[in-house]
């Protein structure tokens, strides 16, 4: 069985290659996600200023998830990062969570996306013009 976002996803590519966009495209960016449990007032703060000094910045709003584990918040925390070099962003973002863990924050996911498609810099397929 194939669910919605599966098929929207496979009728996207699908489209993309109709339109003579290859997805191994050379990367425009990358862009580094760091999910920790949900922080307030003060330790918001001392976070913002952790993930500042590693060229990260933290959401101005909490990512609502749907959690299996009921001892843990339905929020996260999260902050981003971009970088043309991927090295480099590794290395800011690895630096980051041991600094994090450090100050006893509860990292709970980090991810690096490789990004080749983004409107901002080129609505290719004049969507949302």
């Amino acid at each position: 069985v194939t669910s919605q976002s599966t098929w929207r996803s496979c009728h996207a590519i699908e489209n993309q290659i109709k339109q003579g966009v290859t997805l191994t495209a050379n990367s425009l960016y990358y862009e580094s996600h760091v999910t920790i449990e949900p922080v307030f007032d003060a330790r918001l703060e001392q976070l913002k200023h952790i993930c500042a000094n590693h060229g990260f910045k933290v959401a101005d709003l909490l990512m609502k998830r749907g959690s299996q584990d009921p001892t843990k918040s339905t929020l996260d925390t999260f902050c981003s990062s971009r970088s043309t070099d991927a090295d480099e962003l590794q290395e800011r973002m690895r630096d980051l969570i041991a600094t994090c863990k450090e100050a006893a924050f509860n990292v709970w996911r980090y991810k690096i996306e490789n990004v080749i498609i983004d409107s901002r810099a080129d609505d290719m397929f004049g969507l949302i013009k």
